[in-house]
């Protein structure tokens, strides 16, 4: 009886399959792994018909690789393709998604992913100048959406334009919280991607998916909300389904449509700070607003071991694929829900740990004098591990400011934000300075 082979194992069992039997492979191979986490090889030339050991030697590694792989593998005539055969072989070999494996070998995977592939994929060109924020947090109900509105509040007052978009489609809240349903607008987020899909989503039709909440009414700046719905709902459930559509023309991909969407309406709008309400989670919405629309990333947590055991899997993904490296520069943990009693117990306990979330996963190794590498102590006070304060206000469990603006006081507004508002506004208009 064979051994059951777990999907764990599967990738490490071709990797030194491949690696025993490299000189007969002929230079560059890419395993691809498929929806079910089949493993095939792709090799760039078939063996000639003069080169008889040569294919014997291809035939024998391809019934070990069958055998070996078990159910993740395909039978022996499917696991060997050869690129000069197929039709298209540059969507093997120029896949934005191929990473390398080995650094002495031209050894590299491309796995096709059903979700989450945007995790795996470099930041996009910013095609606009509009600094943008993402507040995201790997597990909800962490005052995530609070700390969004009230700071975009606090900087009306001072006289800026904020552009808000609610892209947590699956669990809107955001657009209610800064607009009275007399103030929606006629459309939202998922009306902008069925539309575009057919190529409805022009200039005219974006000036109906932006309202300004009535918390900058009389104030010195405004607050434009993009939410996930408008007025005419319709049937969002049917919308929803199919917002994350991906184009076959190219630009098509989520991540580009997103894009998109944002630089159409930071064009029109022309905001001083565009803000990104990030679904929870590792969902792709969360892949493209923290690491591929080059936005400012505040990443939310409470200092759980929940909450850091989850961070770790996304840390360590991070660590796997150490050629996305271009958003390091962008992370900014934020401690949420301070406790009232013990805050600075609290607050050290958070720091350290998650100055060893970013020291075994995203911190390179650096000599005292390599002032270029990304690595900080763990008492920097200006490194990512090193958090924003938001403390917890007993006011601000039922924050409603548009229905209830009595609850939402000046002095409640200080007591819980006041560190939070000064240091995300040092590091955010220092970095697009």
């Amino acid at each position: 009886m064979h051994k059951i082979v777990r999907f764990n194992e599967a990738l490490d069992i071709a990797r030194k399959l491949v690696e025993d039997h490299w000189d007969d492979l002929g230079g560059e191979v890419v395993l691809v792994r498929d929806l079910y986490g089949r493993i095939r090889v792709i090799l760039k030339n078939k063996p000639k018909p003069e080169e008889d050991e040569l294919q014997k030697s291809h035939g024998r590694f391809a019934k070990k690789l069958q055998t070996q792989l078990g159910a993740f593998g395909y039978n022996k005539s499917q696991v060997i393709l050869y690129g000069d055969e197929m039709h298209d072989p540059d969507a093997i070999y120029k896949s934005p998604d191929k990473r390398l494996l080995t650094q002495d070998k031209q050894l590299f995977l491309l796995d096709r992913q059903l979700i989450a592939q945007d995790w795996d994929r470099p930041p996009l060109e910013k095609k606009t100048q509009k600094p943008r924020v993402t507040f995201f947090g790997l597990k909800g109900g962490v005052g995530r959406s609070t700390a969004l509105a009230v700071w975009a509040w606090h900087l009306a007052r001072q006289g800026k334009k904020i552009l808000v978009f609610d892209l947590d489609l699956e669990s809107p809240g955001l657009g209610s919280t800064l607009l009275p349903v007399a103030r929606y607008p006629d459309f939202g987020v998922v009306d902008w991607f069925v539309e575009n899909a057919v190529n409805q989503a022009d200039d005219t039709f974006c000036r109906n998916i932006v309202a300004s909440s009535p918390l900058s009414d009389n104030l010195a700046g405004e607050i434009r909300v993009v939410p996930a719905w408008g007025v005419n709902t319709g049937d969002y459930l049917a919308k929803l389904s199919r917002s994350y559509l991906e184009l076959a023309s190219p630009g098509g991909q989520w991540a580009e449509r997103v894009a998109r969407l944002v630089e159409q309406l930071e064009i029109q709008e022309e905001p001083d700070l565009v803000f990104l309400d990030s679904r929870a989670g590792l969902h792709d919405i969360s892949a493209v607003t923290v690491t591929r629309l080059q936005a400012n990333a505040f990443l939310f947590a409470v200092d759980s071991e929940q909450t850091w055991r989850g961070y770790e899997l996304l840390f360590q993904h991070w660590r796997a694929h150490p050629r996305l490296t271009d958003f390091r520069n962008h992370l900014q943990m934020v401690a949420a829900l301070v406790p009232e009693t013990e805050a600075n117990a609290y607050l050290e306990s958070f720091r350290q740990n998650a100055y060893r979330l970013f020291y075994e996963n995203l911190y390179e190794e650096a000599n005292p004098d390599d002032f270029d590498a990304f690595n900080f102590d763990v008492n920097n006070e200006d490194a990512p591990h090193n958090p924003l304060r938001v403390n917890w206000h007993r006011a601000l469990q039922e924050f409603d400011p548009v229905k209830r603006p009595e609850n939402v006081t000046d002095t409640v507004l200080q007591a819980a934000f006041a560190d939070f508002w000064q240091e995300a506004e040092s590091w955010v208009f220092l970095e697009v300075s």
